[in-house]
C-alpha cells in the first residue's frame, strides 16, 4: 500500500481571493489592516493610470518571512503570538489575507526593507496572479524573490502627484511595505468612484484611530492634507449612552491590581440627556413638572451612572454568565425630524438633523480598531441587525404614551461597540465579513437590546412627565378654545337665518343671544368629549378582556389539544367497538372517557370565554365574594391533575363593588396564568395559590400569593415594578426564544388604574420565594 500526497489545484488561490474576498472595499481593508498588524504609523494609498499603490511604514518582511509565510496559504505568524512589538493586538490570523492583492489588480510588485540579523535589507517581490489560472497545481506556481539596491523613494519617483511622492520621502525613512498593483480589475477612472473609496474608507476607521495610526488616499492632485482619511464622529445627539463590560478575568485582575472596582460589579452604563432646553424657565418646569434633584442635575450635563452585573441586564430567574469577554461601545440617538408642536411641548433643543450620511449612521462593530463589515452598514441587509425595526413595529408607542413602550428605530441610532481578537467566543467568519452567530454572539446582541432600553426608558420617563406638565397648563386654554371655535361657527350659522325685520335688534339682545350660545356650546363640547372619551374607555377595556382570554389560550393551547384529541379518540374507540366488535362495554366505557374530557373542555372554555359574556360587560354591583368564589371553582376544575391547590378566603360576609365583572375576572386569570407557569419552573411538592379578600369603610382589598419561585433574584426582584411593562416576560421555549406575550400584568395595572385603586409588589423584595401582589380598590371610585 502506497502513500500519496495531497495536491491543491492553482484555481484555489482564486477562490480564497478573488471570490472570498467580498469586494473591492474588503480587499483595501485587509491591506490596511496589514499595515496595522506591522505597527506602522501611516498608510497610505496612491491610485493613477490604472495602477494602485498601497504602502506603510511598519516592519517590513525579511525574505525568511515572505519565503516561510507569505508564500504559504494559511500560514501566520498571528496566531499564537499576537501582539505586535509595539503592544497592538493584531487583526490578521488565517493567513490569507494577502490574496487581496490578486482581487485588486492581475499584477502585483512588493518592496519591503526589513531589519534583521543586525542590517537592513530591501527586498523585491512580484507576482502575475493570472498564473495562477495557467498551472494546473498551486506549487507550480512561482513569485520573483531578489534583494535589491532600490529604495522607497525610488519606488515611487514616477508618481505625478507631488504631494505623496513628498509624503513617502517624509515617512518611509528606515522599515516598511510598498505594493504597486497593476492592471486593476476595477474602473478607477469612472464618475465619484474615487470620492466614494474615500467615503468607505473613513467609515472603516474608529474615530480614535488616527492617534496611533494614520491612513491616506491619493489621487490626481490632491494635497496630503485633503488625502488624509477623517473618521466620522458624532457630536449633535439627542441622547449618549457609554457601556462597558468587563469580563471576570479582567475584573479580577483589577481587584488583584487594587484598581478601584465598584462592588464588583462588571456593567457600567452612563447615559447622557442632551435632548432638552427649559431656558429660563428651568428651575419652574422642573419642579411642576415632578422631576427629581438628581433629574435637574441629569438635564444640566451629569450622566445617569448605573452599577450592574451582568445578569441583572436581563430579566431571567437563571444567572446569566458573561461568557463574551470584555467589550465596550457608545450609542448615540438622535431624532430624524421634529415637528413644532412637539418643541414647545418638549423643549428640544434645536437640532440640523443631517445625520443620514451612510458614514455616520448606524451600530457598527470594531475588532481591535477597524469596522467588522458589514455592521451598521446602510443599503445591507446588515444595517439593522439588531432588528430594531421589527421591535418598533410590535411596540409602536409614542415616547409620551403613559403605558406604551416606546422603542428606538434603526435610522435613529449610531455609534460603535468595540470588542477584540480576545473575544474568543466571537470568530470572524471565513471571508471576514461578519461574525459567526455563536450562542455569545446571540448573547451579545440581547445585551446591546438591553443596554437600548435603558436609553428607551430613560427618554419615556422625561416625556411623560413633560406630556402631563404640558397638559396640565394648556388643557384648560385648549377647552376654552375649543368653546370659543364652536361658539363663532354656530352664531354665523344663526345669523344666516335670521331675517331683515330681526336685523334692527338692539345690541343687548345681540349680546344675550352669544351668551347663550357660548354656554350651551360648553356643555356641548363638554357632553361630546366625554362621550368619545366613554366609548374609547369601554372599547379598551374590551380588548384587554379578548387580550387575557388570548393570553390563557395560548398558555393551555397545547393541554387543551390534547384535551380535544383525547376525546376526538375515545369517540373513534367507541364507535369502533360497537361497529367491529358489538362490545357495548368496551364503547361505554370510552363514551365515559369522553364524557370526562367535554367536562375538562368545558371548564378550559369556561375560563377563556365565559368572561367576555355580554352580561359581564355590563356596569352593576357586583358581589365581589360570589364572583372569586365561582372563579376559583372554574380553575380547580381544569387543575385538577396539576395537584395545584387555590385557596380563597372572604374576611366579610358580603363585599359589593360597581364594576364590570369581567375586568375583575381578567386581572385573576392573568395571575393564576402566570403562577401556573411558574409552578411549571421547579419542582414544587406542595403547590399552593392563596386569594385573601377583605374591605374596610373606604376600600376592598385582595391578597394574591403564591408558593412558586418568586422572581428573578438578578434583576426583577430589585424592581418587581419592570413586570408591568409591556412585552416583558420570561416564558421561554427549549430554544431560549421568548414564548410569552409579555402583557397579562400590563393589563392588570391599567385595569387597576381604570378604577383608581393601587398595586403594590414590595413584598416580592423581601420574601425570598413565591409572587405577592397587594390590590387596592377605592369603593364608589367608578359609580
Amino acid at each position: 500500500m502506497s502513500k500519496i500526497p495531497f495536491n491543491v489545484d492553482s484555481s484555489t488561490a482564486r477562490i480564497i481571493g478573488r471570490e472570498n474576498i467580498s469586494g473591492l472595499r474588503g480587499a483595501l481593508f485587509e491591506l490596511i489592516k496589514n499595515s496595522y498588524d506591522a505597527d506602522a504609523r501611516v498608510c497610505f494609498l496612491y491610485y493613477e493610470d490604472n495602477a494602485l499603490y498601497i504602502g506603510d511604514n511598519g516592519t517590513g518582511m525579511s525574505q525568511k518571512i515572505i519565503t516561510n509565510n507569505w508564500m504559504t496559504i494559511g500560514r501566520s505568524t498571528k496566531k499564537e503570538i499576537f501582539r505586535s512589538k509595539e503592544g497592538r493586538i493584531q487583526t490578521g490570523a488565517k493567513g490569507i489575507g494577502r490574496f487581496a492583492l490578486d482581487r485588486l489588480g492581475e499584477k502585483s510588485k512588493m518592496l519591503t526593507r526589513n531589519f534583521s540579523d543586525l542590517k537592513y535589507t530591501n527586498t523585491i517581490w512580484e507576482v502575475n496572479w493570472e498564473d495562477f489560472g495557467k498551472q494546473a497545481n498551486i506549487t507550480e506556481v512561482k513569485a520573483d524573490l531578489y534583494e535589491t539596491a532600490i529604495n522607497f523613494n525610488e519606488f515611487v519617483e514616477e508618481c505625478k502627484n507631488n504631494d505623496l511622492v513628498k509624503f513617502v520621502a517624509n515617512n518611509f525613512n528606515n522599515t516598511g511595505t510598498i505594493f504597486r498593483i497593476n492592471n486593476l480589475r476595477e474602473d478607477w477612472g469612472k464618475e465619484n468612484f474615487l470620492t466614494s473609496i474615500t467615503e468607505q474608507l473613513s467609515s472603516l476607521l474608529p474615530s480614535n484611530l488616527d492617534e496611533i495610526f494614520e491612513v491616506y488616499f491619493f489621487y490626481n492632485n490632491i494635497s496630503t492634507e485633503e488625502a488624509k482619511i477623517v473618521s466620522p464622529s458624532v457630536n449633535d445627539f439627542d441622547y449618549k449612552i457609554k457601556f462597558e463590560v468587563l469580563s471576570p478575568e479582567d475584573l479580577k485582575k483589577l481587584k488583584e491590581d487594587k484598581v478601584k472596582v465598584d462592588e464588583d460589579k462588571e456593567v457600567t452604563i452612563s447615559l447622557f440627556r442632551d435632548e432638552f432646553d427649559f431656558g429660563e424657565k428651568f428651575e419652574t418646569i422642573t419642579r411642576d413638572a415632578g422631576f427629581t434633584d438628581e433629574d435637574k442635575e441629569y438635564f444640566l450635563g451629569k450622566p445617569v451612572v448605573m452599577k450592574l452585573n451582568f445578569s441583572d441586564m436581563f430579566e431571567t430567574r437563571e444567572a446569566i454568565s458573561n461568557s463574551i469577554g470584555s467589550f465596550n461601545g457608545s450609542i448615540y440617538f438622535s431624532k430624524t425630524t421634529s415637528y413644532e408642536k412637539d418643541k414647545k411641548k418638549y423643549y428640544y433643543k434645536t437640532r440640523k438633523y443631517e445625520r443620514k450620511q451612510a458614514a455616520f449612521s448606524g451600530l457598527k462593530i470594531f475588532r481591535d480598531k477597524f469596522r467588522v463589515r458589514p455592521y451598521g452598514e446602510r443599503g445591507t441587509s446588515s444595517y439593522d441587525w439588531l432588528m430594531l425595526s421589527s421591535r418598533k413595529q410590535a411596540s409602536p408607542a409614542a415616547p409620551s404614551h403613559e403605558t406604551g413602550n416606546w422603542r428606538v428605530n434603526s435610522d435613529q441610532l449610531s455609534g460603535s461597540v468595540f470588542i477584540s481578537r480576545l473575544n474568543i467566543h466571537l470568530p470572524d467568519t471565513s471571508n471576514r465579513e461578519g461574525i459567526i452567530e455563536t450562542d455569545e454572539f446571540l448573547l451579545f446582541k440581547e445585551f446591546l437590546i438591553k443596554v437600548i432600553s435603558k436609553l428607551e426608558m430613560d427618554r419615556q420617563y422625561v416625556f411623560r412627565k413633560l406630556s402631563s406638565y404640558y397638559d396640565e397648563v394648556n388643557q384648560a386654554a385648549k377647552i376654552e378654545k375649543e368653546i370659543k371655535e364652536k361658539a363663532e361657527k354656530e352664531k354665523d350659522r344663526a345669523s344666516k337665518t335670521i331675517t331683515s325685520e330681526k336685523a334692527g335688534l338692539q345690541s343687548s339682545d345681540t349680546t344675550f343671544e352669544e351668551e347663550t350660545v357660548k354656554a350651551s356650546d360648553a356643555q356641548i363640547v363638554i357632553a361630546q368629549k366625554e362621550s368619545v372619551i366613554k366609548n374609547l374607555e369601554d372599547e379598551n377595556k374590551m380588548l384587554r378582556a379578548l387580550a387575557t382570554t388570548g393570553i390563557v389560550t395560548n398558555t393551555y393551547i397545547h393541554e387543551i389539544k390534547g384535551i380535544t384529541h383525547d376525546l376526538s379518540m375515545d369517540v373513534v374507540d367507541a364507535y369502533e367497538s360497537l361497529e367491529y366488535d358489538q362490545d357495548s362495554e368496551g364503547a361505554k366505557t370510552s363514551l365515559l372517557e369522553a364524557i370526562s374530557h367535554k367536562d375538562n373542555l368545558t371548564s378550559w372554555f369556561e375560563i377563556t370565554l365565559d368572561s367576555v359574556k355580554k352580561d359581564k360587560r355590563n356596569w352593576k354591583k357586583n358581589n365581589l365574594q360570589k364572583l372569586l368564589q365561582a372563579l376559583v371553582e372554574r380553575w380547580e376544575k381544569v387543575l385538577v391533575n396539576k395537584e395545584i391547590n387555590i385557596e380563597f378566603s372572604a374576611l366579610d360576609e358580603e363585599i359589593n363593588f360597581y364594576c364590570h365583572s369581567f375586568e375583575i375576572e381578567s386581572i385573576l386569570n392573568n395571575l393564576l396564568t402566570n403562577s401556573v407557569s411558574a409552578f411549571n419552573l421547579q419542582a414544587n411538592d406542595k403547590k399552593s395559590i392563596k386569594l385573601v379578600l377583605f374591605s374596610d369603610d373606604n376600600n376592598i382589598y385582595i391578597q394574591y400569593s403564591d408558593n412558586g419561585p418568586g422572581l428573578p433574584a438578578n434583576s426583577l426582584k430589585k424592581n418587581p415594578k419592570e413586570i408591568l411593562r409591556a412585552f416583558i416576560s420570561e416564558k421561554k421555549d427549549t430554544n431560549g426564544e421568548e414564548i410569552g406575550t409579555g402583557m397579562g400584568m400590563w393589563i392588570i395595572d391599567n385595569t387597576i388604574k381604570d378604577y383608581r385603586g393601587k398595586l403594590s409588589l414590595e413584598k416580592n423584595k423581601e420574601k425570598q420565594i413565591g409572587f405577592y401582589i397587594d390590590i387596592t380598590l377605592p369603593k364608589g371610585a367608578r359609580k
